[in-house]
């Protein structure tokens, strides 16, 4: 999932997203929404932080898997496109995962430091 995010690969995305993924980002978190469906991901997630930031990365630090849930414990870091400003904000995923695919998402974020580093002040 991650490499594929990361490698924009759309692809593969549509393989390991259910048709009905809900996608539920926190509250803060920028472009973020509470999205259901394939495309709504894609055009939301995938292309609303590629056009955000340049240089989006995810890194992932820990897995733990209970059955069909999946947390994730990593970070974000980027550079704002406007304001060149660079960011590292923390994150925990949690992903319910049914037939080899997403059928849930859910977020966890420190939103503040992508908040700052999209103010111009």
């Amino acid at each position: 999932m991650y490499t594929a995010f990361g490698g924009r690969d759309e692809t593969a995305l549509r393989r390991l997203l259910a048709p009905d993924v809900e996608w539920i980002q926190c509250a803060g978190f920028p472009g973020g929404a509470h999205r259901r469906g394939v495309e709504s991901v894609l055009e939301g997630v995938l292309h609303g932080n590629n056009a955000r930031w340049q240089d989006f990365r995810v890194e992932h630090d820990e897995f733990v898997v209970a059955g069909a849930t999946v947390v994730v414990i990593g970070s974000y870091s980027g550079t704002h496109a406007e304001t060149r400003k660079t960011m590292r904000a923390v994150f925990t995923h949690v992903y319910e995962v049914e037939d080899g695919q997403v059928r849930r998402f859910r977020q966890f974020c420190d939103t503040w430091p992508m908040v700052q580093a999209m103010s111009p002040a």
